[in-house]
């Protein structure tokens, strides 16, 4: 039998190499993740002032004088968080405004919502359908606006959503 001579082990450069890799995999992943978590809150914000721009334009339909419902308050308030609004069912059914659209939120939360409307009727008649968000705690807050207005022929017509930084 001939003598063996092996390795067992690591080298301290071996080691370096690993964790240098290591460091740059998650100065590269962290990041990319915390953007991705950022993103997915985000289609809160896009269905919801779809639905309210639904419930807008069912009303402007359903009425006799042809209005828009104008919520101009934002709702739970008009300083997001980074935190969820808890649930709190009440104060989308107390106010009759949110109940004459149809909408309301019975789950948790990240954006306050409004719906400033023009109080004339006919062609011209606009509404804003309009979610405010601040994901990152910061003092910069995202906004989310779809814009519905009434055109010649009587249909109300949806503009392109509106999105001002959208990962605040």
């Amino acid at each position: 039998m001939g003598r063996h001579r092996g390795r067992w082990g690591f080298t301290l450069v071996e080691l370096m190499i690993v964790v240098v890799i290591l460091g740059v995999l998650a100065a590269v992943s962290i990041p990319a993740y915390t953007r991705y978590v950022k993103r997915s809150k985000t289609t809160e914000a896009t269905g919801n002032i779809s639905r309210i721009y639904q419930g807008q334009v069912a009303y402007y339909n359903s009425w006799p004088t042809a209005r828009f419902v104008n919520q101009a308050t934002f709702t739970p308030d008009n300083t997001p968080r980074a935190a969820k609004y808890p649930p709190n069912l009440a104060i989308w059914t107390s106010d009759t405004l949110w109940t004459a659209i149809g909408f309301a939120i019975d789950t948790g939360h990240y954006y306050a919502y409004s719906s400033f409307s023009t109080t004339t009727t006919g062609p011209g008649a606009y509404f804003f359908a309009r979610a405010i968000g601040n994901l990152d705690g910061d003092s910069l807050e995202s906004t989310f606006t779809i814009r519905g207005e009434v055109m010649a022929e009587g249909e109300v017509q949806r503009f392109p959503l509106d999105i001002v930084r959208e990962l605040e």
